[in-house]
């Protein structure tokens, strides 16, 4: 199956500033997501900016930069699923060649190997009859647990889920608790026909696409280290990231040799 790694890269984050060529160890942080995709079979990968100093830097590594995402789609409320719409229409508009999956790859996750999302291809491509693939990881915390906290009263509440019939206290010790996942945004790979007959065909406004960027209602879930699925959200975030790139030239986790030059 012939796929598209979407790459999205807009200008303007705040929380961290120019995060998508800030640099880490000598490169730009977007470099890391376009190198581990580039090495993957039978795929072209599309970087969606509005920035033309992103774009000519991404192309200088070796990614396709087709068309410039508007400013409208790349904003602080913009949705991710815009992007990949849009990415869909332009090629549509172009005459270009549809690719039978799109993989949504965002920069923020630098440490997501080629292996894995090669991997997540190959499940995919062994499950026809199932629209997304989803990166998942085993989280630090359970996820049996969900609080939300007050600033000025300093309540706090708990949401108790159940997992495989046990609930957060019936076991106070971690280990004792059934093992549970949680969703990382590094990859997501979906069937093009998905984005096709939900939004294109139905003329949705680009401006109005919302919901997720893979079909949460018919999909499986690909596990991955809690390394790969570093996301950089903010300045500590990233400086984590820089600290463990800039450490050496390549690091070891779980049996999984990541070059990082």
């Amino acid at each position: 199956m012939e796929s598209l790694i979407i790459i999205p890269a807009r200008s303007g984050s705040t929380r961290v500033p120019n995060k998508n060529l800030a640099e880490i160890n000598g490169k730009p942080l977007i470099y890391y997501s376009i190198k581990s995709s580039l090495n993957i079979k039978n795929s072209k990968v599309i970087v969606s900016t509005d920035s033309n100093e992103i774009a000519e830097i991404s192309k200088s590594l070796g990614a396709h930069v087709p068309f410039l995402r508007p400013k409208s789609l790349a904003n602080s409320t913009s949705t991710s699923i815009s992007v990949i719409i849009h990415t869909i229409s332009e090629l549509i508009r172009n005459n270009d060649n549809i690719p039978e999956l799109i993989i949504f790859k965002p920069p923020t996750n630098p440490f997501l190997s080629t292996k894995s999302i090669q991997e997540m291809i190959d499940l995919k491509i062994r499950a026809r009859n199932i629209d997304s693939v989803l990166s998942i990881q085993i989280p630090k915390v359970s996820a049996l647990s969900y609080l939300s906290f007050s600033n000025e009263t300093k309540k706090i509440k708990t949401e108790i889920y159940d997992i495989e019939g046990v609930r957060l206290y019936d076991n106070e010790r971690s280990q004792d608790r059934p093992l549970s996942y949680a969703s990382s945004p590094a990859c997501k790979i979906t069937e093009t026909k998905y984005f096709l007959e939900k939004y294109i065909n139905n003329q949705i406004p680009l401006e109005k696409c919302s919901g997720p960027t893979f079909n949460h209602e018919d999909c499986i879930g690909y596990i991955i280290d809690n390394l790969e699925a570093h996301d950089i959200d903010n300045l500590e975030d990233f400086q984590l990231a820089k600290l463990i790139i800039e450490k050496g030239n390549s690091i070891f986790c779980e049996e999984k040799f990541y070059h990082l030059i």
